[in-house]
């Protein structure tokens, strides 16, 4: 797997990640807060809970660490809080990304289990993972803003594909 390759998956997640942002401006507190009955209750939950994933593995587990400080709550209450968190982290990925050689992608993490034993990966098998993660939670924050009459449409891949050629 080579460097941009994944800094394509990650482009590709921020666009997505753009497009529910962009679907849900203007909402209300209560509505990013309504429970939905969705695995993390509400869009806030959602959304609160892909940027902190994020920055879980840029700085902990891409390094085998456990200790990573986490995204202040009051920061991702509200939709301006969530985005600015949000787009700041974009920036330090995006430069995480940059720095990156194919041996850094090769190198081998190991990362301790929860039951204490131990699985190593390669980085970039890592970083697949970190980019993978929010498609599932992408489709949650869809229907949640579906459920709010805001859908921010289609966010299949060959969309984003789609949308970079015309520029």
């Amino acid at each position: 797997m080579n460097r941009d390759d994944i800094k394509m998956l990650f482009d590709y997640g921020y666009w997505a990640r753009d497009r529910l942002l962009t679907a849900a401006e203007g909402i209300s507190e209560e509505e990013f807060n309504r429970p939905l009955g969705l695995t993390y209750v509400n869009l806030g939950g959602i959304l609160g809970h892909c940027v902190s994933i994020e920055r879980l593995y840029r700085l902990g587990t891409l390094f085998g660490r456990r200790d990573v400080e986490r995204i202040e709550e009051s920061r991702l209450a509200t939709l301006d809080g969530l985005t600015q968190a949000w787009r700041e982290e974009e920036a330090q990925m995006r430069a995480y990304l940059d720095g990156l050689s194919q041996s850094d992608l090769d190198e081998t993490v190991t990362l301790s289990r929860r039951d204490g034993s131990q699985a190593v990966f390669a980085r970039w098998q890592l970083l697949l993972q970190a980019a993978n993660h929010g498609t599932q939670h992408r489709a949650e924050a869809a229907e949640a803003l579906t459920m709010l009459e805001r859908s921010p449409g289609d966010l299949d891949l060959i969309r984003y594909f789609m949308a970079k050629q015309r520029g």
